[in-house]
């Protein structure tokens, strides 16, 4: 245990193990935008059924569903 931990001279531990690491952590998909955005009851249920479905967060199914049918927002 003393190989991977280590005190330095503040008291705190600093371990050789996770940290910042070149290339580590999730990488990014896009551009991320913070909305707020208002459905019915029965829009949001039938996501959250997706959800549960397959196992998939609200994000991804939202994600989904936008990017199959942007190309109709012309129709607007």
């Amino acid at each position: 245990m003393m190989d991977f931990i280590n005190i330095d001279n503040t008291g705190s531990r600093s371990g050789k193990r996770g940290g910042n690491r070149k290339g580590a952590g999730r990488k990014p998909i896009g551009v991320t935008r913070k909305i707020s955005l208002t459905l019915s009851q029965e829009c949001w249920e039938e996501i959250d059924r997706y959800c549960h479905k397959g196992d998939y967060s609200v994000s991804e199914i939202l994600r989904s569903i936008i990017e199959d049918n942007l190309h109709n927002a012309d129709l607007l």
